[in-house]
């Protein structure tokens, strides 16, 4: 068809797999678990509506990565929404928090996030954040190999970030 401009779709990237796709659900679970417990012990809509754009961030990106697995296409919404979705997620938690501000005590965390056998826990969960910001500055999120670290250390975190709620 004379005139007829054919829009390219977006690249697919290589090495993205299923197990890729499957791994990356254990973050996500993780973070369920531990949303769900503190979610019981915050009560309040905002802090909910919270958790749930992070959970719903989370189970896109694993969608993303599922669509590229089993269709060989990518749509880069469901991947690039994660940059907009959790922070959003995070603030409205943290705006909860604020307002509600008499329905919990900074001291009770505290005591909590530095009791044993928690604190070791924490820690690690931290340390793997801190990691996992430095991931995201890089922006390879095209790159399998990178993803591959990312999950592994996401997973690990937030394992270790549910057992200390867990334990708490």
């Amino acid at each position: 068809m004379a005139g007829h401009i054919k829009k390219s779709s977006p690249r697919v990237p290589e090495g993205f797999t299923l197990s890729m796709a499957v791994m990356d659900c254990f973050p996500v679970f993780f973070f369920c678990v531990s949303a769900c417990c503190l979610a019981a012990r915050f009560p309040g809509a905002l802090f909910r509506i919270g958790i749930f754009c992070i959970i719903l961030a989370g189970s896109l990106k694993v969608s993303w990565k599922m669509v590229i697995a089993l269709a060989k296409k990518n749509i880069p919404f469901l991947g690039r929404q994660m940059r907009f979705l959790m922070p959003a997620g995070f603030a409205l938690c943290i705006l909860s928090l604020a307002i509600r501000k008499n329905d919990w005590s900074i001291r009770a965390v505290w005591q909590h996030i530095t009791s044993l056998p928690s604190l070791p826990f924490f820690l690690i969960g931290i340390a793997g954040m801190c990691l996992m910001v430095r991931f995201a500055r890089k922006g390879r999120q095209m790159d399998a190999k990178a993803n591959w670290k990312e999950q592994a250390v996401n997973a690990a975190a937030q394992f270790c970030i549910m057992m200390g709620i867990l334990l708490a």
